[in-house]
């Protein structure tokens, strides 16, 4: 699925995160859950995949993205170089298989 996928309102979250996340440069921005499903509400998180070519740990690359991003929403972020996301494509995880079915690409 595409951005256009979206509601506005959603739509509109994308575009920020998108925004915020430039000077981060990442090669691929993947929303999923609820948002992705346009299904969330008051409660929900916003879930971000994010790929990037980095050789900062798992953990840091999470911390820095946050500080980027600096939103007043809840936001659970994962971070992965592409070799990390295509090693757990290649063993058919099931998280990934849900992120690439469900998802939304934001970028990339």
């Amino acid at each position: 699925m595409h951005l256009e996928s979206l509601t506005p309102e959603r739509r509109r979250l994308a575009e920020d995160i998108l925004s915020r996340l430039s000077p981060y440069q990442p090669d691929r921005v993947i929303l999923f859950g609820s948002f992705a499903r346009n299904e969330s509400d008051e409660l929900s998180d916003v879930d971000l995949v994010i790929i990037k070519e980095t050789e900062e740990d798992f953990f840091s690359r999470i911390r820095k993205v946050l500080r980027i991003l600096d939103l007043r929403t809840a936001i659970d972020i994962l971070v992965y170089t592409p070799a990390e996301f295509r090693d757990m494509q290649d063993r058919g995880n099931a998280f990934v298989e849900t992120v690439l079915s469900e998802g939304v690409v934001l970028h990339g």
